[in-house]
């Protein structure tokens, strides 16, 4: 009796994680949308060389790029240069998890759009990932930040959602592998400000 009540709840959490990447676009399409213009956007403060990680699930959604997506805002210190962004991979399992494809908007202090970035890496080709000592499966990427950039906006392309993307899989201890991975609108990402 306890093993198939282990079995089925394996087969339930596995069932949930591969189906969230359609779950979280449901959840976009029906989450009511903030800050039309982007001078009403408040941006918060972070500190230079502290990674701050933020749950996506708990931020306001906007519409970017005629997609809504959650996003974050963030007054750039004026000695930063770079920003790194950790994108976390959702799920205890890679053939089920999810990852998020971050996204910059780029502001001067009048709140006017200098740039929009998006990560270099050719993803068709294997998104380099690496599992950290924790276990934890993440993306990093760095922009390099314009001279007049004030203001910060990191969001996520949902058009992407419920898609699938290569990963190169890459150990701590050595080792990779090619993966499949689904993107989706929410996880958790890390920010550092350089």
């Amino acid at each position: 009796m306890k093993k198939l009540t282990s079995i089925t709840i394996l087969v339930i959490l596995l069932f949930g994680c591969a189906n969230s990447a359609k779950n979280d676009l449901a959840t976009l399409k029906s989450t009511p949308v903030c800050c039309a213009n982007l001078s009403d956007i408040s941006f918060a403060t972070q500190q230079i060389k502290k990674l701050t990680t933020f749950d996506l699930k708990n931020q306001p959604i906007r519409v970017f790029n005629e997609a809504k997506s959650p996003f974050i805002a963030i007054e750039k210190p004026n000695n930063s240069r770079f920003v790194q962004v950790f994108s976390y991979a959702n799920g205890v399992f890679i053939q089920t998890a999810t990852m998020v494809y971050p996204q910059l908007l780029i502001l001067d202090k009048s709140k006017q759009v200098i740039k929009h970035l998006k990560p270099y890496e050719a993803w068709q080709n294997g998104l380099p990932t690496t599992l950290d000592l924790a276990g934890n499966l993440y993306y990093k990427t760095q922009f390099t930040l314009p001279e007049e950039a004030k203001y910060l906006i990191f969001y996520t392309d949902s058009s992407l959602n419920n898609k699938k993307t290569t990963i190169n899989w890459r150990s701590q201890v050595g080792g990779s592998e090619y993966r499949q991975l689904t993107l989706t609108s929410f996880a958790k990402i890390g920010i550092k400000l350089l």
